[in-house]
């Protein structure tokens, strides 16, 4: 297995990231850093590892092509089996890539394997990110996983059979990578996709209002761009029907909360009861998220994920109304800033990370 690492001025948690791979087990010369013409130290900090390959492209080639030069130039394809794509500011679980390993073994089928994403705490906004994910992959990622509807496998955790690699357009033209290449694997039945839940990896989240509206406007573009790009949910497979299910259920969902103003006008009473059992419900969720990750924080930041839940749907219908209604294809890439981990944020479980 090789990993390979793309990095865009990722100074501040390269070393962290390389180091977590490192004591994954992987050893130093399967792993690859793409060094995309930063202006930061971000070579140097990857040069610093013994036998680590770092791979500096003379001009920007962004993700997907940093990627596909390290496949070809570096021959990944015919020299290993699998490759797992990391994200410079994620750093893995020491059983990682047994994890994946253990997947991959168990249906010779498995093309692709997601890991389970997990928020690093520092702030508000993180810790709805990580009562998201929590509830994604336990609501919804294992029964893709049973189904085979796996609709995206992120790109701070993904590993490939490398006999496949060939067979993907790497040329990009979403704002959403590992979506696009996750469809490409349906659509061209290269085989299933599977989930290792024990496959930790874990991810910095926006900070801020700004970094969050952004990232998330990215997102939900760049679904738009693909379900247009590849006709979905007009292609007559069993992922058609779940991207389907679940922008109709986005949609419903966000249209209720937009009008809720004018519901609540019209019938008050029985707006608040539906407004009480919604929260009561998130409460639920952040109670058993909290204790299941060691995370009080998700808890004490509760009261604040309905503006955040608000903000979601706000977003949700304004792409749609740019990207399907308009057809005015969103083509701007925001990053996220990185950011040391917090330390002001301990909880009643000793104050231990995520």
């Amino acid at each position: 297995m090789c990993v390979v690492i793309p990095a865009y001025n990722e100074e501040l948690l390269i070393g962290r990231c390389i180091q977590s791979v490192l004591d994954a087990g992987v050893p130093p010369q399967n792993v690859y850093v793409m060094n995309d013409c930063s202006t930061d130290h971000t070579a140097e900090t990857a040069a610093a590892f013994e036998n680590v390959n770092l791979l500096t492209n003379q001009k920007q080639l962004g993700k997907l092509g940093g990627l596909l030069r390290a496949i070809t130039e570096a021959g990944l394809a015919a020299r290993y089996d699998y490759l797992a794509l990391l994200d410079a500011d994620s750093h893995v679980d020491a059983n990682y890539f047994l994890a994946v390993i253990e997947q991959f073994l168990a249906d010779q089928e498995t093309v692709l394997v997601c890991g389970a994403p997990k928020s690093e705490r520092h702030n508000w906004l993180t810790a709805y990110r990580a009562l998201e994910y929590a509830v994604t992959l336990r609501a919804y990622r294992a029964g893709q996983h049973k189904l085979g509807v796996i609709n995206v496998a992120p790109g701070c955790a993904s590993t490939y059979r490398t006999n496949i690699l060939a067979k993907l357009d790497w040329s990009g033209g979403t704002l959403v990578e590992d979506m696009e290449l996750t469809v490409q694997i349906h659509r061209r039945s290269l085989g299933s996709i599977g989930y290792a839940p024990d496959a930790v990896a874990y991810t910095q989240d926006p900070r801020t209002i700004r970094e969050y509206f952004g990232q998330l406007t990215r997102w939900y573009s760049g679904t738009w761009q693909v379900m247009r790009l590849h006709k979905i949910p007009f292609g007559g497979q069993r992922i058609d029907a779940e991207f389907a299910l679940l922008v109709t259920e986005g949609g419903f969902y966000s249209a209720v909360a937009l009008l809720l103003p004018v519901l609540l006008w019209l019938w008050p009473a029985a707006v608040l009861r539906v407004l009480l059992f919604d929260q009561l419900l998130w409460l639920g969720l952040a109670i058993v998220c909290s204790i299941g990750l060691r995370r009080a924080d998700i808890l004490k930041c509760m009261p604040s994920f309905l503006f955040i839940r608000a903000l979601n749907c706000v977003v949700l219908v304004k792409t749609f109304w740019l990207e399907i209604v308009l057809n005015r294809k969103q083509t701007q890439w925001f990053s996220v800033g990185r950011y040391r981990q917090s330390r002001l944020n301990t909880d009643i479980f000793g104050g231990m990370n995520a």
